[in-house]
C-alpha cells in the first residue's frame, strides 16, 4: 500500500516537473507571450488590489477630495492622481468608463491633455460623470489643445517667420522631433490630430458646449497655466515643463462649476 502511494506521488511529481519544464521552454521560445501575460497580470493586480486600496486611503484621509484624471508624470500633492496606465501611488481610472466614485464625492476634477484622447461621445460621457461625482459648487478644469490655434497657423503667409507664430512653429517641431517641410502648419495640424493617441481636438466653443450639456455652469476660458483658483493653478503642470511656451500657445484651459 505504501509503495503504491509513493509510486503514484512520484508519478504526479514527475508530471508536474515535466509540465513546468514544458511551460518554461514555451515561454523561453515565446518571450512575447510571456511579456504579454506578465503585463496583464500586473495590470489586473493594479486594478483589483492596489487601486481600491489607494482610493480608500485617499478618501478617508482627505476632507475635500480632489481628483486628477490622466495624471501621467504630474502628481500634485493632495490629489487623487489617476491614470489608465498608473505608476506607483496612482490609481487606475479609465476616463472613458463609469467613474468608480460616489455622487458628490469630490470638490475638484482636473485633467491636462487627456480629454483629447477620448472620442467626442466618450468625452461627453466623461463630463457627465465628472458632474455626477462633484459636490455642488465643485469645480472642473480641463486643459487641452485648442484646435483654433492650429488653424490660425494657416492665416499666416509664412508661419515659420511670422512674429506671432515663428517661435511656436520652431519649438513645436523641435519638441516632437517632427519632420520640417515646406508647410510646417500642415505638418503640425496633421500630427496633432493623429499622434499621441489623440481622438478628438476641441475648439473652445465645442468644449464649452460639452460642459454645458453635462450640466456645468460659470464656464470660463484661461491660457494654460493660468487660473484664478489657487488650487487649480497649483495642479497645472504646464508652467513647469520644458516646453511651457509651446503649451501656452497651443492649449486652452476651461473651468466650470457644478
Amino acid at each position: 500500500m505504501k509503495t503504491h502511494f509513493e509510486s503514484r506521488w512520484a508519478n504526479h511529481a514527475a508530471r508536474a516537473v515535466l509540465t513546468l519544464a514544458a511551460v518554461g521552454l514555451f515561454f523561453a521560445m515565446r518571450p512575447d507571450i510571456y511579456g504579454y501575460m506578465g503585463t496583464h497580470v500586473r495590470a489586473d493586480y493594479q486594478r483589483k488590489i492596489v487601486t481600491p486600496k489607494i482610493i480608500d486611503e485617499y478618501m478617508r484621509a482627505n476632507k475635500a477630495p480632489k481628483l486628477q484624471i490622466g495624471a501621467g508624470s504630474n502628481n500634485p500633492a493632495g490629489w487623487l492622481n489617476t491614470d489608465i496606465e498608473p505608476t506607483a501611488q496612482q490609481a487606475y481610472v479609465d476616463a472613458s468608463q463609469h467613474l468608480p466614485f460616489a455622487d458628490g464625492s469630490f470638490y475638484y476634477v482636473f485633467g491636462e491633455h487627456v480629454i483629447e484622447h477620448l472620442t467626442y461621445d466618450d468625452g461627453l460621457a466623461f463630463f457627465k460623470e465628472a458632474h455626477r461625482i462633484l459636490a455642488p459648487g465643485g469645480k472642473i478644469r480641463m486643459v487641452t489643445p485648442n484646435l483654433l490655434q492650429y488653424i490660425s497657423l494657416f492665416n499666416e503667409p509664412d508661419p515659420e517667420h511670422s512674429p506671432r507664430t515663428s517661435h511656436f512653429v520652431a519649438r513645436k517641431l523641435e519638441a516632437q522631433d517632427w519632420t520640417k517641410t515646406v508647410d510646417p502648419a500642415g505638418m503640425i495640424l496633421n500630427n496633432q490630430m493623429r499622434w499621441f493617441g489623440h481622438q478628438f481636438l476641441y475648439s473652445p466653443r465645442m468644449l464649452r458646449a460639452s460642459m454645458e450639456q453635462a450640466g456645468f455652469t460659470n464656464i470660463r476660458e484661461y491660457v494654460a497655466g493660468e487660473s484664478e483658483d489657487p488650487v487649480l493653478k497649483a495642479a497645472d503642470f504646464g508652467p513647469g515643463t520644458e516646453y511651457k511656451d509651446v503649451n501656452a500657445f497651443e492649449a486652452m484651459a476651461l473651468e466650470a462649476t457644478r
